[in-house]
């Protein structure tokens, strides 16, 4: 078993780390669409080739009846019949391509997925309205992520009203989307650092974090002092949309609210904490959307 590929220093990019851990399917992902770019696909043509053989002072007649489907001259037919042959044998290996490049490019991010949430790896991206501040994705937000590699079209929508249909733009290559619509740009993979035991002399160091008043805004400062880790409205924004998404999320704000205050203290008691007044304030918008649209 070949080891696993280690992302470098400064990380892969999700195209880079989809290319690097599944090659195979990434190869087939990225089959061409223009048939003649097709042909140059190692493996696609079919060997030997008839083409070869064909005398050039009749390749022209013979190319006018295998591929223009014209009349098959006198003593000809043996090599027109091979060529049909090969031709016809390479536009099977060309569909057949295509069609496992549609089933691999529906694999593969949820592949890629299940392999950052496995813990061999580390990534974090950047929110378009804080792109100083980069944001850690935890391992469990990964299995409802939308992981864009490059090759998405356009989302057709409809609305209410005739004549509403829109399309909205492919999301960019090396972006994820995770519940709720927390959009993380180009995000880069890290190979993940090992943890090492503290020695049993040692207490555990826990970081200063500076205390926030009560009637604080939600967070107002919240960093932790280390580059690339979020900040806790990032940690409570994500469960909230791990909640939502799961059908989990309270009816009532304040119970919601309430519930990930105490999740915060309880799951991650060294980071900035936030007073269900204060999460209540900044999930609302994003709450009321989430329980609109769940299932009737």
């Amino acid at each position: 078993m070949s080891a696993t590929p280690e992302p470098p220093p400064e990380g892969w990019a999700l195209p880079e780390a989809a290319a690097a851990l599944f090659p195979d399917a990434w190869s087939a992902a990225w089959f061409p669409d223009d048939a003649s770019a097709a042909r140059t696909v190692p493996g696609i043509l079919p060997a030997p080739s008839p083409w070869s053989q064909v005398p050039l002072d009749i390749i022209d007649t013979v190319a006018a009846a295998v591929l223009a489907g014209g009349a098959i001259p006198a003593g000809l037919e043996p090599v027109v019949a091979a060529c049909r042959a090969y031709e016809g044998e390479t536009a099977q290996r060309i569909a057949s391509a295509l069609a496992r490049r549609a089933e691999q490019r529906a694999a593969l991010p949820r592949l890629l997925a299940a392999r950052l949430a496995g813990g061999a790896f580390t990534a974090r991206g950047i929110l378009p309205r804080d792109p100083l501040q980069p944001v850690d994705i935890p391992a469990l937000a990964w299995g409802a992520a939308e992981i864009a590699l490059g090759w998405e079209e356009a989302t057709l929508r409809s609305g209410s009203k005739p004549y509403s249909t829109h399309s909205s733009p492919p999301a960019a290559p090396g972006s994820v989307t995770l519940p709720g619509g927390i959009t993380l740009r180009g995000v880069r993979v890290y190979a993940a650092e090992p943890r090492v035991a503290p020695l049993v002399e040692e207490p555990p160091v826990v970081p200063e974090m500076p205390a926030a008043p009560e009637d604080s805004t939600f967070l107002v400062s919240g960093r932790s002092g280390f580059a690339g880790r979020p900040n806790s409205r990032h940690l409570v924004g994500l469960e909230h949309a791990r909640r939502l998404a799961a059908g989990e999320a309270k009816e009532k704000i304040t119970h919601e609210a309430e519930y990930l205050s105490a999740w915060l203290a309880t799951k991650h008691p060294d980071w900035p904490q936030a007073t269900p007044k204060a999460i209540a304030n900044n999930i609302g918008a994003t709450h009321r959307r989430g329980l609109q649209s769940r299932p009737k």
